[in-house]
């Protein structure tokens, strides 16, 4: 066994202190912020397991168990730990231990392993399952268990955030600390508890860091915070391979990351989750609970009592080492899609801790030296608080996740209502992404099996389901499907709405079931499979309609395989061989068998393959002639299809996530190959090669004249530039998109300052701040940009206060702001009024190309799927754009005109 000996451990802290007190190196504010054995107060290579160990846990440690270092052949924290060495530690540690289980959930956009350790008594290896069932008994109401003798489980989770990767190397400590420490405690910890250990939430941001923070580290640490290992590039190892906070995603499930990882949460449904994070180099520490007013109004103040009896463990644990910290004073618990926050809506206690960051080895802070094994000492010792807090509260946690699900029930029997009814007629595929979304967080929902009406709606079967109020998951519907606007406190850390249906334009509205309709027996358990489309002989060609989410999709795929594709610019009427006359809306696309450069047969069954794989009916065309009056299969209405060739801007100034978000879009949901070009290129590349580039939010003020005289020359040529907030805003303050952003003073002029005094300021500012809403528009369904929409009304995510003046010229404004334009989630009276009717799209011709300006993020977070589309057609259906916003324009775009039809 080896003995872990406290006075070696004490000598070793002193000695460091005298070091330091006689080293030239900046003082420390707290002594214990450099490990024992460093020279000089930078040299971290004589670092041991000693220092991150706790003096006042009396354990020996099994010498069976391989230590980090004999694995990775460093010591924890010396080097900043792939991912791939993280991932073979727990292996080796699982063959080592029968305490730990390993278990691959997923894989990530760029195929690493999700793993979780299960943790656990030796005795209980072959009982896991058991002790799963007796503890989700606990949360089923129809149940009446003793919770207070049902195992425990604990979910501890590390570095959402890739490059705050303190917590993913403590997760190595942790994990050997639970294999090898022998002891009555730890055995009496294990005895009845399962511990979920995710070392690693975020696998592709980690081994990204990992990567920097190791390339530039010296054998003498430097500790200047302008220091290359301290200041990452513009794409850092915060986000996941597709640029994304994966902190965002723990309730839209956009990523295999978020999906695996709430796939074991709703499996095991722990009574404490941890959530470990970094922050500023020059903060402390932080846990929670933070400030009680910014929790969400549906989480239980019970949840907050319990986690500041938790945070207890946590002070005492760190004034051991007299590491300071701080509470209730940062951060919120109110949107349900983060980390600590998603596990509040369903009886677990989700802890948030923020240790200031070294962002490298070891770096300069207002409180002296902050070194990377400082913050992982800091992660792994409010890890062994977590456990022993949570232990030692082991009934009142058990009763309160009972409680907690009885009372979801009551509350819901209470409401005025029975349930949410959904319903939308033209697109399947955005129905079931929410429907599967609801389900991976046991939130059911039923399909309507007969047609009724509600209010001059049709509820059709296969187009309409109930979501029942009384479930389970009663809290974490009602935030789901929230639109609530006035809360206690008005102050958001992150966004005040994320309703589900909104996102996805789904129809919706809270009902009686006295309002007599038939329903399924059985919850909603996936969708249909496909039935496939039967493409019947035809000379002429075949058509679908641009409805359907995934239609741009099938497009870029046909286009892909050398299919030529028309697009149907109006509503047409066809003939067909076994349906009769089939009226399509305005933005179908059409297969001709003319102009094909492969073999019909060859085309028809790729046409079929792909679309069955889409999921998208397919119809067969009889005739070229159409049955009424209008266009003809071979109108010159109805031209060839471009091919999309699309760069995004990226790099210095350009919003990262958002960029992101729309390479995330076109890649997955539309399968268009992007280029990604920076800033600093754009003086550079060809951009002939384009026919789309989009500026997403960012600042642009680094992009010098020949850059602007570039671009307004590529598009003068032909080009679509797309500009998205204030991407958009550039493109109005160089003369490229022919609107006026509304000013900062108009922005202001509802928040007067006279009478102020200092204390007013929070508010001041707060009340000006737009801090993520749902805001309805009104469309232009006759816009080219609107084609595949059905419904004038369409909700935005808005999280700036961006917006365009109403244009005067005609046919330009895309879409405005309704006139009580809140749908959900807060926003000051001042900037409902300001923004009350304003422009949110706009669109126009500019010589040969067209320019389009979105007020808002459309692709935000990947789960407003109601929006994204908008990117699809602004795209493909860019061409059809006529209006010209000054006269110059008008004359030169009617030249273009001209010329291209007067042959």
């Amino acid at each position: 066994m080896k003995q872990w000996c406290t006075k070696h451990w004490r000598a070793g802290l002193i000695s460091a202190a005298v070091v330091l007190a006689t080293s030239t190196a900046p003082a420390l504010a707290q002594t214990d912020n450099t490990p024992a054995g460093y020279s000089g107060g930078t040299n971290i290579e004589a670092l041991t397991l000693d220092y991150y160990m706790p003096s006042t846990l009396n354990v020996t440690f099994d010498e069976r168990i391989p230590t980090p270092r004999e694995v990775l052949g460093y010591e924890v924290g010396q080097w900043h730990v792939r991912h791939d060495q993280l991932v073979r530690y727990f292996e080796i540690l699982a063959e080592h231990s029968d305490r730990i289980t390993l278990e691959e959930t997923g894989r990530t956009h760029e195929q690493r392993p999700l793993i979780i350790a299960k943790v656990s008594a030796a005795q209980n290896n072959d009982r896991l399952e058991e002790m799963r069932e007796a503890h989700m008994a606990v949360s089923d109401p129809s149940q009446n268990v003793n919770a207070a003798e049902a195992p425990l489980v604990l979910y501890l989770g590390y570095s959402v955030h890739g490059d705050e990767s303190s917590g993913s190397n403590a997760a190595l400590i942790l994990g050997y600390y639970l294999a090898a420490a022998q002891g009555p405690e730890i055995e009496e910890w294990l005895a009845n508890t399962v511990i979920l250990l995710d070392p690693s939430l975020n696998p592709d941001g980690l081994a990204r860091f990992a990567q920097w923070a190791n390339q530039y580290k010296s054998m003498t640490a430097n500790t200047d915070g302008q220091h290359r290992e301290h200041i990452q590039d513009w794409l850092r190892g915060r986000q996941n391979h597709y640029w994304f906070d994966l902190n965002r995603d723990w309730l839209l499930l956009q990523h295999p990351e978020s999906q695996a990882r709430i796939r074991t949460y709703q499996q095991w449904l722990p009574n404490v989750l941890t959530d470990h994070h970094e922050m500023g180099t020059d903060a402390t520490f932080f846990f929670q609970p933070g400030i009680p007013s910014r929790k969400n109004p549906l989480t239980p103040d019970e949840n907050v009592e319990l986690t500041g009896l938790i945070a207890e463990y946590h002070g005492e644990i760190l004034d051991e080492v007299s590491s300071l910290y701080y509470t209730e004073e940062s951060f919120d618990d109110f949107y349900y899609g983060k980390g600590s926050s998603y596990p509040d809506a369903q009886g677990t206690i989700g802890i948030l801790f923020e240790q200031a960051s070294s962002r490298g080895h070891m770096q300069d802070s207002v409180n002296g030296l902050v070194s990377f094994p400082f913050t992982i000492k800091n992660q792994f010792l409010t890890s062994l608080s977590s456990i022993r807090g949570s232990h030692e509260n082991r009934a009142a946690l058990l009763t309160y996740q009972q409680r907690f699900f009885k009372e979801n029930m009551e509350l819901a029997r209470a409401e005025r209502f029975d349930g949410y009814l959904l319903r939308e007629s033209q697109d399947g595929a955005r129905m079931q992404e929410l429907l599967r979304i609801l389900k991976a967080h046991r939130i059911d929902a039923y399909a309507v099996t007969e047609s009724f009406r509600v209010n001059s709606e049709t509820y059709n079967p296969g187009e309409a389901y109930f979501v029942p109020i009384t479930q389970r998951n009663y809290r974490l519907l009602k935030g789901a499907f929230s639109t609530q606007q006035e809360f206690p406190d008005n102050t958001f850390y992150d966004v005040s709405a994320w309703t589900l249906p909104m996102a996805f334009n789904v129809q919706f509205e809270e009902v009686r079931r006295s309002r007599r309709f038939n329903l399924s027996d059985t919850p909603w358990a996936g969708a249909e499979p496909f039935s496939g489309n039967t493409l019947e002989d035809t000379r002429v060609g075949y058509i679908f309609s641009w409805e359907p989410y995934f239609a741009p999709r099938l497009l870029a795929q046909l286009q892909a395989q050398n299919i030529h594709t028309r697009l149907a610019a109006t509503e047409i009427t066809v003939s067909t061989p076994s349906q009769g006359e089939v009226k399509f809306p305005r933005g179908s696309v059409i297969v001709t068998r003319a102009y094909q450069s492969k073999p019909w047969s060859e085309v028809q069954a790729q046409l079929q393959m792909l679309a069955d794989n889409n999921e998208i009916p397919v119809t067969t065309i009889a005739r070229g002639l159409t049955p009424t009056t209008g266009m003809d299969i071979g109108s010159r209405s109805i031209e060839p299809a471009q091919m999309a060739k699309v760069m995004i801007v990226i790099g210095d100034g350009v919003n990262l996530q958002e960029s992101g978000e729309a390479w995330y879009y076109l890649d997955r949901h539309v399968n268009i190959p992007v280029s990604l070009v920076e800033t600093d290129r754009l003086t550079r590349v060809d951009l002939s090669r384009y026919t789309h580039i989009l500026m997403v939010d960012g600042w642009y003020s680094g992009l010098n004249e020949a850059v602007r005289n570039r671009l307004s020359q590529w598009v003068r040529q032909g080009g679509t530039l797309i500009g998205q907030k204030r991407g958009a805003q550039w493109m109005t303050e160089n003369n490229l998109l022919n609107a006026k952003v509304v000013s900062s003073e108009v922005l202001r002029e509802p928040f007067p300052t006279e009478g102020l005094t200092y204390a007013d300021r929070d508010h001041f500012y707060g009340q000006q701040r737009l801090a993520g809403a749902i805001f309805g528009t009104t469309v232009d369904l006759s816009h080219p940009l609107m084609v595949g929409y059905s419904r004038a009304d369409l909700p935005v995510f808005k999280n700036s206060t961006m917006a365009f003046e109403n244009n005067t010229a005609p046919f330009v404004d895309v879409a405005r702001y309704a006139e009580q334009p809140v749908l959900a989630g807060f926003t000051s009276q001042g900037n409902r009024d300001t923004l009350s009717q304003k422009t949110a799209i706009v669109a126009h011709r500019l010589g040969r190309g067209r320019v389009i300006g979105f007020a808002d993020n459309v692709n935000f977070r990947a789960f407003f799927w109601g929006t994204s589309k908008l990117l699809s057609n602004a795209i493909f259906w860019s061409p059809y754009i006529a209006a010209s916003a000054g006269e110059e324009d008008e004359a030169e775009a009617a030249a273009a005109e001209q010329e291209a039809h007067s042959h």
